[in-house]
């Protein structure tokens, strides 16, 4: 049995919930202490003294031995005179070190009870005495990984029953296609290895949209990647494209401002938009021909609009990409202005009719909401046997892809990892999504994600992940942080670097009097690409809430040199918090997770396709945290609040 799957020092339970707690923290707190049992009693008192112990008696052991002297004295206490410990627990009861108690118990071994398990006092021997066995019982009874099986590379594997159904299933038909939709946290990259371990080595070609994903999935799945092969999709796309040798492109950020091109390609534009705005929208064609199986660019690619476009602007909008996709073949530097350079890697091989190797006999795909279809469709036109596992709530944007061959599916809603806290918030999002699954997720009982409301000015505790809602989002938590004092990090050093692009190139825009961002040493970063000042920067982020607040910062005088000083914070630590945009960090996972205000922001979203995109961002940002998270105020309440609009939701209607 491998310890990520048995927690050989098993937590001890305290007999008292997380609700009958909070409630003695109220004003009238004490009046509550009336109805407690001994048992619940002495639990408050431990909770209590854990404020105040010694560093060496910060354990759970001796929490636990602790409150067996309690719940025995009070016993014995109750058998003499009948008053049991309810009058010592007043005379002791103190909120204020209950309060630190309760915040001390979320890095020690210690959990709290539901309400059935509380009133079924299971934990009591006949006698009313504590049972130090309790905690195994509790563990075995809720431990979701008591499937065993052995692979045949005759290793162990521990696994929940829904995992174990899967597997065997799997075993049973080797030669077939199989897809794995699970909700996040119920063990898809340990469900992965297990898979992988039933194939042969050597013949497994393992690949992830991302280098960072790719290196995640590499760590979990451990030994059971012996003898395989894994790529990103744009690696894999280039090696099929330029051979195995190839090496990874070096993508050009600078080249021709998006007007230039414009220009150079006579996009004169249509519909009363500029030669760049149209520029814009075929961009977006292009960016969906990539992801789709069609050889030929089409109306089918066009994005939403508003009104029907007639057939003279349908026809010079599709010259105009053309253009544009010839324009890219000539230049594939450009790519790197496109924001969908790995697409078009894609699908260049795609188009160029690539297919996998003969000598792999498998294709697995983790995070598989990630793929698009071009790159399915390079899979399909070899024999492999393809594997995927993917949760549609981690893509913020298109319709997960749906495969040709037929495919076994598999849908697993119960998470390992997640608890009731994390159930509550996250079907609600589910619910209220308009296209995706509404198949209920499931929290294990066992787990304890703890949530708490934090107020403003609030600075996260080290190896908290903040979870950002835009570029904007993160700079100004990137500030905050800094005047805070608080040491944080990127994901990598390519996200440090492109924030401080980012950053550099909207002082400069905002101070165009003293700067020249063409001239500039990196030129402009791609989100501005198409902005010719900062009227146009402000006009399209003025209903973003951080947008404001940096611009604010700018207006009192931040200045590049001042993010030259932000790197007097960054740290190198694990210790230190991470800063990223929420939609990035889909597959990861961190002990504790933050939500910015903006990521649940109260202001009306464009349209209901926005709408949609948030859910997806705020269902990552919650289920990413393994032990705690902090929010800035209740996800239902935000629900709530969108939908309950009685006039109007949304600012606009959906389409261009």
């Amino acid at each position: 049995m491998h310890p990520e799957h048995f927690d050989f020092s098993s937590p001890v339970f305290l007999p008292i919930t997380q609700e009958a707690c909070a409630a003695l923290l109220e004003a009238d707190g004490a009046t509550t202490l009336g109805p407690l049992t001994d048992a619940e009693l002495a639990a408050v008192l431990v909770i209590q003294n854990l404020a105040e112990a010694a560093e060496k008696d910060l354990t759970a052991g001796a929490a636990e031995r602790v409150l067996a002297r309690l719940i025995a004295w009070a016993v014995e206490k109750r058998q003499a005179d009948g008053a049991g410990l309810l009058a010592e627990a007043r005379r002791l009861f103190d909120p204020r070190k209950l309060y630190f108690g309760l915040n001390a118990i979320k890095r020690l071994n210690l959990r709290c009870l539901l309400d059935d398990e509380v009133a079924a006092r299971d934990y009591l021997l006949p006698d009313g005495k504590w049972d130090v066995e309790y905690k195994i019982r509790h563990h075995a009874r809720n431990n979701p990984f008591r499937q065993q099986t052995v692979t045949p590379r005759h290793r162990e594997r521990w696994l929940s029953a829904a995992q174990d159904k899967l597997v065997r299933t799997f075993r049973a038909n080797l030669d077939e296609d199989l897809h794995v939709q699970g909700y996040a946290g119920i063990g898809k990259s340990h469900l992965l290895g297990t898979l992988m371990e039933c194939l042969r080595p050597g013949g497994t070609l393992v690949l992830a949209r991302t280098a960072e994903k790719l290196r995640v999935l590499r760590e979990r799945m451990g030994n059971a990647r012996d003898g395989s092969t894994s790529a990103t999709f744009d690696a894999f796309a280039q090696k099929l494209l330029l051979g195995p040798r190839s090496r990874p492109a070096s993508v050009s950020l600078r080249g021709a401002s998006r007007q230039a091109v414009a220009q150079e390609l006579n996009i004169h534009g249509f519909q009363a938009r500029s030669g760049q705005a149209t520029l814009d929208v075929c961009l977006k064609v292009l960016e969906r021909y990539c992801r789709s199986r069609e050889h030929s660019l089409s109306a089918r690619h066009f994005p939403h609009f508003k009104q029907a476009l007639s057939e003279v602007d349908a026809r010079a909008l599709l010259e105009y990409s053309s253009r544009l996709w010839v324009y890219l073949e000539a230049n594939p530097a450009w790519a790197g202005q496109t924001g969908f350079g790995a697409l078009l890697m894609i699908k260049r091989a795609s188009l160029a009719g690539c297919s996998v190797p003969a000598r792999y006999t498998h294709i697995l795909i983790d995070e598989s909401q990630d793929i698009p279809e071009s790159l399915l469709q390079i899979i399909e036109r070899g024999r492999q046997v393809l594997i995927t596992l993917g949760d549609e709530y981690q893509q913020p944007g298109d319709e997960p892809v749906r495969r040709k061959r037929e495919v076994r599916q598999s849908d697993v809603c119960y998470s390992v990892r997640s608890g009731r806290n994390v159930e509550r918030l996250v079907n609600p999002l589910i619910a209220r999504h308009s296209k995706k699954s509404k198949i209920p997720f499931e929290g294990a009982r066992d787990a304890d994600v703890g949530v708490e409301h934090y107020p403003q000015g609030f600075v996260p505790p080290e190896g908290c992940a903040v979870l950002t809602a835009s570029r904007w989002d993160t700079v100004k938590w990137a500030i905050e942080l800094r005047d805070a004092n608080c040491p944080f990090i990127f994901q990598d050093a390519a996200a440090q670097r492109d924030l401080e692009h980012f950053m550099i190139t909207a002082i400069e825009m905002f101070k165009s009097a003293y700067y020249n961002v063409a001239n500039s040493e990196k030129g402009p970063h791609p989100y501005f690409s198409d902005m010719a000042d900062w009227r146009q920067v402000r006009e399209a982020s003025q209903f973003d809430e951080a947008f404001l607040w940096v611009e604010n910062r700018l207006e009192n005088g931040f200045k590049v040199a001042d993010v030259t000083a932000l790197n007097r914070v960054i740290g190198r630590s694990d210790t230190c918090c991470m800063l990223m945009l929420a939609e990035d960090a889909g597959g990861m996972e961190f002990d504790r997770v933050l939500l910015t205000t903006e990521l649940l922001t109260t202001v009306k979203f464009k349209d209901a396709y926005e709408f949609d995109q948030r859910i997806c961002a705020v269902y990552i940002a919650i289920s990413r945290a393994r032990r705690q998270l902090y929010l800035p105020y209740d996800v239902v309440e935000w629900v709530d609040y969108h939908v309950g609009h009685d006039d109007q939701k949304f600012r606009e209607l959906h389409g261009y």
